[in-house]
């Protein structure tokens, strides 16, 4: 299906081939890693696609070794799959399968620019997805059957991702922790986009799983109504992170009072009065879903993808003439 990748940008690296991987173009880039397409071949010889996680230079072996290793751990059809770990030019890389329709981030962004918002129950449809993501990731063990007690601490946009087919799968764990092992950031370390932080990141106390629901919650709000909850104009972290921490929010009165609810929950400011579980979350949203009497799934959200990527196109085309 057609997706709208950022613009392609020169690849500032020694070499357009590295290891056996040949980079296209970058995806994104972050404080310790850049992500590249790239391009390489089974062992039949036939090609396939990859998203190139390159940790920059002076990034720890322990900290590449963490998310190696916590990506080999987990496999669920709404997480990134790792296919393979190495080194090469002194940078060390993870190779993921590559989600041909892009990411949640780049999808807003187009209807942001169309002035249209997705369908309310096609948000609550993605954040379902993400929420089996992550009722899978906090429950996890090691392969001993220690429970790991993640906490992905990074619930954004940027990293939730589409696959051709819209399944919907979260990744990038490069600044999750494990409770249960010594494994991530100390605590009382700031991680996570901005905007997307929990009250309890913003002052840098420890984070519990609820952290990750409340973020989630700030990316259920931008999907309805097509704005983020708190302080969306504004990109200074002390005005943002105290709009987060008193987390007050303005509904506007014609939406959905169940979905209204919902929201007020799971962007609660004090931890004991959002949602206790992914499943609980999940729960709530699928209840309302049916309640809707709407079609919602990964076929209705191709459908909207694919008319909001077309019209995109068709403006960007009726600009150049």
């Amino acid at each position: 299906m057609p997706s709208a990748p950022p613009p392609a940008k020169t690849v500032e690296i020694p070499s357009r081939r590295f290891g056996r991987y040949v980079l296209r173009s970058r995806l994104g880039s972050g404080g310790m890693a850049e992500v590249f397409l790239a391009e390489t071949q089974d062992e039949k010889g036939a090609p396939f696609k990859v998203a190139l996680k390159l940790m920059r230079k002076g990034v720890s072996a322990e900290a590449f070794a963490d998310e190696a290793d916590l990506m080999g751990l987990l496999e669920h059809p709404n997480l990134i799959r790792r296919l393979e770990i190495g080194e090469a030019f002194g940078r060390y890389f993870i190779a993921m399968e590559f989600q041909l329709g892009g990411d949640l981030e780049g999808l807003l962004r187009v209807h942001r620019e169309q002035g249209r918002t997705l369908p309310p129950i096609l948000g609550a449809y993605v954040c379902i997805e993400v929420l089996r993501a992550l009722a899978y990731f906090h429950q996890a063990r090691t392969r001993s059957g220690r429970p790991l007690e993640l906490i992905h601490g990074d619930v954004n946009p940027a990293n939730i991702f589409f696959s051709g087919q819209c399944e919907v799968k979260l990744g990038d764990f490069g600044v999750a922790r494990a409770r249960g092992l010594d494994l991530g950031p100390e605590q009382g370390v700031t991680a996570g986009k901005l905007h997307y932080l929990s009250p309890e990141q913003t002052r840098g106390d420890s984070e519990t799983q609820a952290s990750d629901l409340f973020s989630l919650g700030i990316v259920l709000h931008e999907l309805v109504l097509g704005v983020l909850p708190f302080a969306p104009d504004s990109e200074d972290p002390d005005k943002v992170m105290a709009a987060i921490r008193s987390a007050k929010l303005n509904l506007p009165d014609t939406l959905d009072k169940a979905l209204a609810a919902i929201l007020r929950k799971a962007l609660a400011p004090d931890l004991t009065q959002r949602y206790r579980t992914a499943g609980e979350f999940a729960g709530a949203l699928f209840g309302w879903a049916l309640d809707t009497g709407q079609p919602f799934g990964s076929r209705e959200l191709q459908a909207s993808m694919q008319q909001a990527l077309s019209l995109a196109l068709w403006e960007r085309e009726k600009g150049g003439k």
